[in-house]
């Protein structure tokens, strides 16, 4: 498993100053986990959070902006795009699960792309988080797979080894197919903010339904900060 940086060693990275970092972690914008009381961060997804920022660049340096709305989070996940009792024993069977799930509601155009671009970033590095938590995406948008943005999740109740670096089990997974990178980077923290809320993680671990896990999800929802709430606007790469 690729190990972690400490908080100086990404500031150093990233040519930003410390204090700099850790802000803009605890404010969900930079990918990094609470280990212990610490920061810590990985190489991949700091990686990636350059790659997020030079297409966004790209994007405000010309052309026309793509007229993709930052909507609220009950337009892109529903209770049917909810799994609340999923079986799968390994990481393989919850991609295949969640991809077969969200392909039948007619939210993907081609299943075996989207399985084979979950299963190539965990590869890259796994997704999860600690206390039980996972955010699967593909490394490349491509909004043409998607009819539509959206959100998935499922859960398991014995959990599945994700490569957490708490070296627990998983068992809370958010499957994120937004239609480009700055929505998907901001419904990320948003998602995140969520489930690190005070007891939201054991509303999520003991709702008895795909409607009650929907519910706790949109409460956190309407609780995140001012700077983190949809603004129902048209946003750019």
């Amino acid at each position: 498993m690729e190990a972690y940086m400490t908080a100086k060693e990404a500031a150093e990275y990233l040519k930003l100053a410390e204090r700099t970092l850790v802000r803009l972690a605890h404010e969900g914008k930079i990918p990094g986990v609470k280990i212990g009381g610490q920061w810590r961060f990985r190489r991949a997804l700091l990686d990636e959070y350059l790659d997020t920022l030079a297409a966004q660049s790209v994007s405000t340096s010309g052309g026309a902006t793509a007229q993709i709305i930052d909507s609220p989070l009950d337009e892109i996940l529903s209770v049917k795009q909810i799994i609340p009792n999923l079986e799968a024993t390994d990481r393989t069977e919850v991609i295949h699960t969640m991809v077969t799930h969200v392909t039948k509601l007619g939210l993907v155009k081609e299943q075996a792309w989207l399985e084979a671009a979950l299963a190539a970033r965990e590869r890259l590095v796994p997704t999860a988080v600690p206390e039980g938590v996972a955010f699967l995406h593909a490394r490349r948008r491509a909004a043409d797979m998607f009819p539509k943005q959206f959100i998935a999740m499922a859960r398991s109740e014995d959990g599945v080894d994700w490569g957490s670096p708490d070296m627990g089990k998983t068992r809370i997974f958010f499957l994120l197919a937004l239609r480009n990178d700055t929505l998907h980077v901001r419904w990320l923290s948003r998602m995140a903010w969520i489930v690190r809320s005070p007891g939201r993680l054991a509303e999520l671990t003991e709702a008895k339904s795909a409607k009650a896990l929907f519910e706790a999800l949109l409460d956190g929802a309407n609780a995140l900060p001012k700077s983190l709430k949809p603004t129902g606007q048209p946003i750019g790469r």
